[in-house]
């Protein structure tokens, strides 16, 4: 039996690229008849909702849009499109970003050809960088890989930190819950590192060139986030639960080396973040690498 594929795509003050997104959903090898669209706009100020309605009024696909009132978040908008989505799988795609034509049926096939319940498949994808005007693919084609263990997996390789890339159960992210409605740094890894602690089975779709291509924009909501320290938190915390949950599943609760080197590395960042504007939370991220045996390693880790 096929698939059913819910694309959700949460939009704020994208009328630039919405249009580039959506078309890259409608030129998918996969079949409009298992496919889904549901736009979010989170109470933009643009155009962004109305470009949105006029393009998917002249496809052949079953559309849906939803407007909030006031502005959300990126969390929210999900949780929105969540509860809309009828499919078995849901594509997170941001309103910036492009999917490759074959990117659907690439996963879809991966998650109906297991004999396991994969709960979510993902796949290779690539930067899109503004070069004199135009844009185009930017670095190396990224191909993380968890497969062997999610959530130190995702921990060591931040080019999996986006959910853009996979294809999750809509039936396993409602059990969790949806998204946490907070403003983070770790909006997209937050999720995935939730469902790999649940016990949901990760796996890798291949493919020969990337699947989904992602649009550095200088005014992107992560770049905002950066400076701002309440989302950084965030982040941290969403790290000392996964430290934690690694932890717990020891039976003496200790960490492997390479464990304790990969939370080092991203303590340590964030640990300097804080710092250099003289918030508290760095006190805290100190004490959390002395408890990994590192004394304020820095300078090393950065």
């Amino acid at each position: 039996m096929a698939v059913r594929v819910s694309v959700v795509i949460p939009t704020y003050e994208s009328e630039d690229f919405i249009e580039d997104a959506l078309e890259s959903v409608i030129r998918q090898t996969y079949s409009s008849n298992h496919l889904e669209v549901i736009v979010v706009d989170d109470a933009s100020h643009d155009d962004s909702a109305q470009v949105a309605r006029r393009f998917l009024e002249r496809q052949r696909v079953r559309s849906a849009i939803v407007e909030h009132s006031d502005n959300r978040g990126p969390a929210a908008a999900r949780n929105s499109g969540l509860r809309v989505a009828t499919g078995d799988f849901v594509q997170f795609l941001d309103a910036d970003d492009r999917l490759a034509p074959h990117k659907l049926a690439l996963q879809a096939e991966c998650a109906a050809g297991s004999d396991e319940a994969i709960g979510v498949v993902y796949s290779s994808w690539h930067y899109l960088s503004l070069k004199d005007g135009a844009w185009e693919t930017s670095g190396p084609i990224q191909e993380p890989f968890v497969d062997d263990d999610p959530v130190l997996g995702i921990l060591a390789q931040p080019t999996f930190w986006f959910l853009g890339p996979t294809l999750i159960r809509r039936s396993e992210l409602e059990r969790l819950q949806g998204f946490v409605e907070k403003r983070s740094l770790g909006e997209d890894v937050e999720p995935l590192l939730r469902l790999a602690m649940a016990g949901v089975r990760f796996r890798a779709a291949r493919s020969a060139t990337a699947t989904l291509f992602y649009r550095q924009r200088p005014n992107s909501l992560s770049r905002a986030y950066v400076v701002n320290a309440e989302a950084a938190q965030h982040l941290l915390d969403t790290l000392r639960r996964a430290e934690e949950f690694l932890r717990a599943r020891d039976p003496s609760g200790e960490l492997s080396a390479d464990a304790r080197a990969i939370l080092a590395e991203r303590y340590a960042r964030w640990t300097a973040f804080f710092e250099q504007r003289g918030a508290e939370t760095s006190d805290r991220g100190t004490s959390w690498l002395e408890r990994l045996g590192l004394s304020r390693p820095i300078a090393e880790w950065r």
